[in-house]
């Protein structure tokens, strides 16, 4: 069979195209895009494709370049095919962000491929990676010390990312162009060794090639293994998730009852996709913040430990979860501006960093009450001053079994640390009369006869509106 059918029957295979389907295809003008382009158009009558062509000049080989993109644009208006040309400057880009040429240059491709794809909607974008490019990822992944997600590499579809060539190595599809009269550009960049894929490519697998012919075609292999055994791995994940995974206060944990359980193997994937969830992405996340991270649940009771991670996001323990959350500048604000003392308007509302309180003088006891809302006899406590605040040193609760800190407290009901001094309180001098949501003093209790009840009810700021 020829390239065209086994690209046909690999999108077949892998669900890459669909009847109907608008494909953007990423063109450089090189010979592996020119291939798959003219591999796509030969198929689409077959999958009764819609194609549309992009290509990005990178802004490093001047009138080089520049001939490139008239070259796609001409070849793309001979065939009647649609074609959008972006461009930016890599170096000052570079220079702007710390990054590397080729760092720099991969997210400003992607990042006019997304665009534009969005701008035509299409279905999906196909990029012309190969069988050894895959082989030259997977030994980079290796050298800079890799986990088996990293090992499966490129994958022949990444949500709307398709790679129709990624089985076929780069000497057929030149003998195709070849025999297809292609006449591709040439990238001088890509004949110099000064990034570590060109010297890879160059130096490194020309080498190793001489002393094994097919170490593209294991390297690939490699990839295909670790691929279905990450899958396999996953399905385990998933199946124990909802035993493991909880939230606390709104933010994501672990049980580490469940988690410690678990072979080692899957407690690094959980950790990892706690991180996910929470930062966004799992980019960053290395093996040493992992295998600390699981080491620390492993030893026992970690209650009141931390550790901080990428991405602004802090790990802690505390009273056998595992959390994480993100370190936010919003956050630290909000708990300073909580933190200041703010009488009680009574009876009135009363604001509060993200909360206001409002307070009624009630001749009736409510017949329930809930977390968020408190009542006692006005008459009995007479005039004193009530202020909402945070936690102070040598503040207290008169309990039904007596006296009793507010430190003491919020052990025994194994509060968070981290939450402890953004909780608020209603408070008289160092006397704390209601810890919101969680505890209610004993003092001045509603009885037969009272006659007055001052009545809070707390509401989120958001909640009012």
């Amino acid at each position: 069979m020829g390239l065209i059918e086994d690209t046909a029957q690999y999108a077949k295979t892998q669900g890459l195209l669909q009847k109907g389907m608008h494909v953007l295809v990423a063109c450089s003008g090189g010979p592996d895009s020119l291939a798959l382009l003219d591999i796509l158009m030969e198929l689409r009558q077959k999958f009764q494709l819609v194609l549309t062509v992009a290509h990005f000049d990178h802004g490093i080989r001047g009138a080089a370049a520049a001939e490139d993109a008239s070259f796609v644009a001409d070849f793309c208006r001979k065939r009647g095919i649609p074609c959008f040309l972006g461009r930016a400057s890599v170096p000052e880009e570079a220079a702007r962000r710390g990054q590397s040429l080729e760092l720099a240059a991969r997210g400003l491709r992607y990042d006019f491929l997304w665009r534009t794809l969005q701008r035509v909607g299409a279905d999906v974008l196909a990029t012309a990676h190969h069988a050894d490019d895959q082989a030259e990822t997977v030994f980079m992944r290796i050298l800079r010390g890799t986990g088996l997600d990293g090992l499966t590499a490129m994958l022949p579809r990444s949500g709307r990312h398709i790679r129709p060539l990624l089985f076929a190595p780069r000497q057929r599809i030149e003998v195709y162009c070849q025999a297809r009269g292609l006449q591709p550009r040439h990238d001088a960049t890509n004949d110099s060794p000064d990034c570590t894929r060109n010297l890879l490519r160059l130096e490194v697998l020309p080498y190793l090639r001489r002393q094994n012919p097919e170490i593209s075609r294991s390297l690939c292999q490699l990839a295909e293994l670790a691929r279905v055994d990450s899958d396999c791995l996953e399905q385990q994940l998933a199946a124990l998730w909802p035993y493991m995974f909880a939230q606390q206060h709104g933010k994501n944990g672990l049980r580490l009852v469940s988690f410690c359980r678990q072979h080692p193997a899957l407690q690094r994937r959980a950790l990892r996709r706690l991180f996910r969830e929470t930062a966004g992405s799992a980019h960053d996340l290395g093996f040493t913040h992992v295998e600390k991270l699981r080491l620390m649940a492993a030893n026992g009771p970690q209650t009141g430990k931390s550790l901080k991670l990428p991405q602004g996001i802090t790990a802690s323990f505390t009273y056998g979860m595992l959390i994480m959350q993100k370190r936010r500048q919003e956050q630290v604000d909000r708990v300073m501006d909580a933190s200041r003392e703010v009488k009680a308007c009574i009876p009135g509302s009363t604001e509060w960093g993200p909360y206001v309180i409002h307070a009624e003088i009630l001749q009736q006891r409510p017949a329930k009450t809930k977390a968020s809302e408190y009542y006692l006899d006005y008459d009995r406590f007479g005039n004193s001053l009530l202020y909402f605040r945070t936690r102070r040193a040598g503040d207290f609760m008169e309990l039904p079994a007596g006296h009793k800190k507010i430190k003491q407290i919020l052990i025994d009901d194994k509060v968070p640390r981290g939450e402890r001094d953004s909780l608020l309180m209603l408070a008289h001098g160092s006397e704390v009369l209601w810890l919101v949501g969680k505890r209610r003093s004993r003092r001045c209790p509603v009885t037969e006869d009272t006659k007055n009840i001052l009545y809070f009810h707390i509401q989120r700021k958001e909640e009012t509106t």
